[in-house]
């Protein structure tokens, strides 16, 4: 199956989580550094998920196929029960709700790719469900291209972006300007500890 890649802005949106183990954990920190509004079901909820309890709405019993609304405009099933997980994808289907069935792609309306984070820069894999762990793999290899020096770029260019747009009227002057600083290898810059002089580029006259 093709999937179509896309970001979602799930700031303040309500997310269901159903299962209170591992399975949901890296989910549900996905999902916080997403900004999202998160319930959690399950009548057992792990200590490493419990400790985001100031963040979390935890319900502490079993999962009941009602508690599924359109309130919420995301689920995930991570209860590691097979049958289970297949009648949440399809009750959600039913009710025009997202679904994700965790480490189960058969079910799933759409599927988690594997992603690196370096500060606003979010690089993701994907082999279409066929296999997750093949994913994380090629995640590992990017971490030693994408380095951490990604992180301050993205600062600095964060700060620079409207400046850098006041300064050139037109598209054709932006890209033209962007094209020279990236063509003069940024992050190698902030790797050799030449900060400065990046930012005197960026904010000369």
């Amino acid at each position: 199956m093709e999937y179509y890649p896309l970001f979602l802005d799930i700031k303040g949106r309500p997310v269901l989580v159903i299962g209170g183990g591992n399975i949901a954990l890296d989910k549900i920190q996905n999902l916080l550094k997403a900004g999202a509004k998160i319930t959690v079901i399950s009548p057992e909820i792990s200590t490493s998920i419990r400790r985001f309890n100031r963040r979390l709405t935890f319900i502490e019993r079993a999962f009941e196929m009602s508690d599924i609304s359109e309130t919420y405009q995301i689920v995930f099933a991570a209860t590691g029960k097979s049958q289970l997980n297949a009648a949440v994808s399809e009750e959600c289907r039913h009710r025009r709700i997202l679904c994700n069935t965790v480490d189960e792609s058969t079910y799933c309306h759409f599927i988690v790719p594997a992603m690196l984070r370096r500060g606003s820069v979010t690089v993701t894999v994907s082999t279409s469900g066929v296999s997750p762990f093949m994913a994380r793999e090629i995640k590992d290899l990017l971490k030693n291209v994408v380095g951490p020096e990604y992180t301050v770029l993205s600062r600095i260019l964060k700060k620079y972006r409207n400046p850098i747009k006041a300064r050139f009227s037109s598209l054709q002057e932006r890209l033209g300007f962007w094209r020279q600083f990236f063509a003069g290898n940024p992050a190698r810059k902030i790797r050799e500890g030449r900060r400065d002089l990046l930012e005197q580029e960026l904010g000369s006259k």
